[in-house]
């Protein structure tokens, strides 16, 4: 059954003639019609409501029949029948921009529109309410946002604002926020297909496929690469495929027969928890509010406070949904498209497709204790005593990880308790953001921490830790992670993670120890946490992509660089080479390891080793073969190296998403 809405685009004749795509000009026929292009499929007990509204090559004959015109109707075909479209021609070429000559006229943008279902934004810069020069302006709507600026939900909320503004080029910041009095598109994309259904994605993924336009995904925009972020780009928004579905008792075609909880693209963590908690389960997800669950997290691993005990992330992925690079929908499961499973489990987001939704483990209610305390240089009677109180932590973390908890934990020199004011500030805090102890109690959580808690109070350190206790994983989670200030473009971060054997090598661990204090006394600061990917109540499966460096992993350990928000570019660029230069500390400490991608540098040096170790060859292999033409692009990502952003921040290519992406 066909699936229309009301807004259509009647009497084509009205439309005048189009500026084809090889610069010459066609018409569109008079007489028809256009319509939303999609249909609704038998019910699939499978799917969400939205999964069943598909692009057909029959939707796409009725498109072609309406328009009567070839060049216009090619824009929207399948990458399988598209020998006249212009991505056979332009795969090799620079990515299509405003302003360039085949760029999508007025016209075009109008018959996408239409074909969606009156889904397509024209965003401006959520800050650009700020700016009395742009016809946004408004005083009110500033003061909202820049009084939210450094909360997700500002973000999140919006089509196309991410949260690490840094990478997308600071062109459109608040005041206090910015680094110049302008505000310009920058990076943030400039069309956005706000999706509702599968279709619209098939048709967002068709349409930037034909025309060589620059293609992102945003559900959140809570990523530390800015992936969703990219000069003249189409972007497809997945933030509001918000449906869950809990099966009680999931098959699955690996075998694992168990509950099971399937998520939309949008969902966010504390959304899956929450969902998790009312049907008497327990999910894998991330420590942050505001991670979303199906898009890169999983994709790019995904480390969890519970990961010490079930795993990562995407070791959960029962069956994903996606929509791949030549706009066709699939399943993805241990037997459907195996290959595309094992890709889309660990070998990172932005690579070959859209995932629109994921079934995942679920396990029975957990119960769980977190921590959390901090001390600071005032909490101690002299630096020595603080120093011997971070070592301590470093000495027991191998006995915390075996012992199945998580810690995340922060080491600076600030009296805000957040990064280092300077090099050589001796305002030295450590700040346990969280520890937490999955089926533990407060008492047996309280013995697993006296070795280290024995070394505090030798040392005469005072701390006052808060315990929380439930019957279950999300109540103790949501009260001891609250939402991480974000928004602002004054970090620049790198990482490691650290194996086993570092915690079990006397020389070794007393290396760590002293970097942590090395990066400190350097103006460095340490977001660090203890925890490994093979969880000790699973066996990992070995059908996924995940870097095999997680698996011996017994610390994920992030350093960062700090600068003021109106840093100069030549700032940035010292401090962030400084950073990567800075962490061949630890990559000498652990040099068969690797990096989390999701959180790793952008000039990580041989990123295709940490950042997917020994999984590189086949990833690369199955991107030339589902996306040949490379319309999935992302800083770091599988075959990013094919591709430069031409920056046009005074900076060097590649450093942000603000500038052309070309081939190299």
């Amino acid at each position: 059954m066909k699936h229309f809405i009301a807004s259509s685009l009647p009497a084509l004749a009205l439309l005048r003639a189009v500026h084809a795509q090889d610069t010459t000009t066609t018409t569109v026929a008079s007489g028809t019609s256009l319509t939303v292009a999609a249909t609704t499929v038998a019910p699939v007990a499978t799917l969400f409501p939205g999964e069943t509204v598909q692009l057909t090559d029959e939707v796409l004959a009725d498109v072609s029949a309406s328009i009567q015109n070839e060049t216009i109707s090619n824009l929207f075909v399948f990458g399988d029948n598209s020998s006249t479209t212009v991505s056979k021609r332009d795969w090799r070429r620079c990515k299509t921009m405003p302003g360039d000559l085949l760029w999508p006229i007025g016209l075009i943008w109008e018959i996408f529109d239409i074909l969606l279902g009156r889904r397509l934004i024209k965003p401006t810069p959520l800050a650009a309410y700020c700016y009395p020069d742009r016809p946004e302006y408004d005083a009110t709507k500033c003061t909202s946002v820049s009084g939210g600026w450094l909360t997700s939900e500002v973000h999140e909320d919006d089509p196309t604002s991410i949260m690490c503004p840094l990478y997308e080029g600071r062109t459109c910041m608040p005041p206090g926020f910015n680094y110049t009095g302008t505000c310009t598109q920058g990076s943030y994309p400039t069309y956005v297909v706000n999706a509702s259904s599968v279709a619209q994605i098939q048709l967002a993924v068709n349409f930037a496929r034909n025309l060589n336009l620059r293609l992102v995904v945003k559900n959140t925009g809570h990523d530390f690469n800015g992936k969703a972020a990219g000069k003249g780009a189409l972007s497809i928004w997945t933030h509001w495929l918000k449906d869950t579905k809990f099966y009680p008792n999931y098959r699955a075609t690996n075998g694992y027969v168990g509950p099971a909880i399937k998520a939309g693209a949008g969902v966010q963590v504390f959304e899956a928890y929450e969902f998790a908690k009312a049907n008497g389960v327990t999910v894998i997800g991330g420590e942050a509010v505001t991670v979303g669950l199906a898009g890169g997290y999983t994709a790019g691993g995904g480390h969890s406070p519970l990961s010490s005990i079930y795993g990562m992330a995407a070791d959960q992925v029962l069956s994903m949904e996606v929509v791949m690079a030549d706009g066709r929908f699939i399943t993805a499961s241990a037997t459907q498209n195996s290959d595309v499973f094992w890709m889309l489990r660990g070998g990172g987001g932005s690579t070959i497709g859209v995932v629109t939704s994921v079934t995942i483990k679920a396990y029975p209610k957990l119960p769980t204790t977190t921590v959390t305390f901090n001390f600071t240089i005032n909490d101690c009677p002299n630096a020595d005593a603080f120093w011997t109180g971070v070592e301590a932590y470093v000495d027991n973390v191998e006995s915390f990880v075996d012992a199945g908890t998580y810690g995340y934990y922060y080491l600076g020199a600030s009296a805000f308790l957040i990064g280092t004011d300077y090099a050589g500030s001796t305002d030295y805090y450590f700040r346990m953001q969280s520890f937490v102890a999955p089926n533990m109690t407060i008492e047996e959580t309280q013995a697993l921490l006296a070795p280290w808690f024995e070394v505090l109070d030798s040392q005469n350190i005072t701390y006052t830790p808060w315990y929380n206790h439930a019957d279950n994983f999300y109540d103790p989670w949501k009260a001891a992670f609250p939402q991480e200030a974000v928004g602002a473009a004054m970090v620049k971060t790198a990482s490691r993670l650290m194996p086993r054997s570092v915690f079990q090598d006397d020389d070794l661990r007393q290396r760590t120890y002293a970097a942590h204090k090395d990066a400190i006394d350097k103006g460095l600061f340490i977001a660090g946490f203890h925890l490994t990917g093979t969880g000790k109540a699973v066996v990992p499966p070995t059908d996924t992509s995940v870097l095999p460096a997680w698996r011996d992993a017994y610390a994920h350990i992030i350093v960062g660089g700090q600068f003021t928000s109106d840093a100069t570019w030549a700032t940035i660029e010292s401090t962030s080479l400084f950073v990567t230069q800075w962490m061949d500390v630890f990559r000498e400490i652990a040099p068969d390891s690797g990096a989390y991608m999701s959180e790793g540098d952008l000039l990580e040096p041989n990123q295709k080793q940490a950042f997917y170790g020994a999984n590189y060859a086949r990833l690369y292999a199955l991107k030339q073969k589902y996306d040949p033409s490379g319309l999935f692009f992302a800083l770091t990502a599988v075959g990013s190296e094919d591709w430069e952003v031409q920056v046009t921040d005074d900076l060097p290519y590649s450093w942000n998403n603000n500038g052309r992406l070309c081939p190299v």
